[in-house]
């Protein structure tokens, strides 16, 4: 209820504002509002439509629009919180909490929209881009940036909206261009950790278009953007999507070797800087993406590297995710039982150890170069 009652302080102006959670206990007991029975480590509830829509239409137009002012108040505020706690440090509990407030965070976006606060609804957009690409809201992200024109925001604002429109785009030529904008505008306007950010989403289209060279040198901008401030030096997320991006190269250019090394700079770079930023969950989105384009056997690579810097004790929940992806790997190459093992190791608590894993992961590439032709 932590949620409701940050939103119930900021949306009504009274000194007994939190007692909205005591509001929201009483529609609870009155089964007016249900906790959501989804699993997850933060509570959520939801209301039946009838009832939201009841609830609204009873409130005077003067209250409802000061019930806005609060949610998009809290919106901004708690956006900025959890994309300094992503970026700078890797909270996953903070991608978390952003996927159970989604809606809500929607609906203070929509009001900064809807009012003119162009620039405000801009930081909003670029705090929370990166937690809806981590939790597969992609489509939503970029839903979202088609709320803002950029002949409306300033120089900053446009450099986040572009930045944040970068992120949720998975057109290669589209986000190239996006993100080579954003970056030489986020230079323009002496923002390092924008301009980082943009360089790292343009390398990475510059791959998919296959300019390694330009790739390359997009990446090496990046790095000098990060040491550029202090400040920069900290954004994890990019610290730890340089080296990423290089492995990515290694491995489109045939480098497998080079490609893990890469990887496994990565993995130390996080732990070095004491983050709970998962590599592992980023190589798996990426080996996602690369069954996505038929590339079957760099997306068993990358699985298999991402095995790798996940040691026994940090639980089920990144094993699980990799072997999601596997199951979804062994059956495009026509491997019925394995997608099964890989399924069955998904849904396991605690998962194999990491030598069956090793072995099952050695075992895809294997098969995945045999149906590829690479072996």
């Amino acid at each position: 209820m932590a949620t409701a009652a940050a939103v119930s302080v900021d949306a009504i102006a009274a000194p007994d504002a939190a007692d909205g959670v005591g509001a929201l206990a009483e529609l609870i007991e009155h089964s007016l509002v249900t906790r959501d029975d989804a699993t997850g480590t933060v509570a959520r509830y939801r209301m039946l439509e009838p009832v939201r829509r009841h609830a609204v239409e009873t409130l005077e137009p003067v209250d409802r629009e000061h019930v806005r002012r609060g949610v998009a108040r809290w919106a901004l505020r708690a956006g900025r919180e959890h994309g300094v706690a992503i970026r700078g440090g890797g909270d996953m509990t903070a991608v978390e909490q952003v996927e159970a407030d989604r809606h809500v965070l929607r609906l203070g976006f929509d009001h900064l929209a809807d009012t003119g606060r162009y620039d405000a609804a801009a930081e909003l957009l670029w705090s929370l881009w990166l937690p809806l690409w981590m939790t597969g809201h992609t489509h939503e992200g970029l839903a979202w940036t088609n709320r803002l024109y950029e002949d409306d925001l300033s120089g900053q604002g446009r450099a986040r909206w572009l930045v944040a429109r970068a992120g949720s785009n998975r057109v290669a030529a589209d986000l190239f261009t996006t993100a080579e904008r954003a970056m030489r505008l986020a230079e323009r306007i002496d923002d390092a950790s924008l301009a980082a950010e943009a360089a790292i989403f343009a390398s990475a289209a510059a791959l998919r278009l296959e300019d390694f060279d330009g790739s390359r040198t997009l990446l090496a901008r990046a790095e000098v953007l990060m040491r550029k401030r202090l400040d920069v030096e900290r954004d994890v997320w990019a610290a730890v999507h340089v080296p990423i991006g290089q492995g990515d190269g290694a491995l489109l250019r045939g480098d497998r070797a080079a490609a893990a090394r890469r990887w496994r700079v990565a993995a130390d770079t996080a732990r070095k800087l004491d983050s709970e930023f998962s590599v592992p969950a980023i190589l798996a989105e990426c080996a996602r993406a690369a069954r996505g384009e038929g590339r079957l056997d760099d997306a068993a690579v990358m699985l298999a590297a991402a095995a790798e810097p996940v040691p026994e004790g940090d639980g089920h929940k990144p094993r699980a995710h990799l072997a999601g992806v596997a199951a979804a790997v062994a059956a495009d190459l026509g491997d019925v039982a394995s997608a099964r093992w890989w399924e069955r190791a998904g849904d396991t608590e605690p998962a194999p150890d990491s030598d069956e894993f090793g072995a099952r992961f050695r075992e895809l590439v294997r098969r995945a170069d045999t149906v590829t032709g690479r072996d």
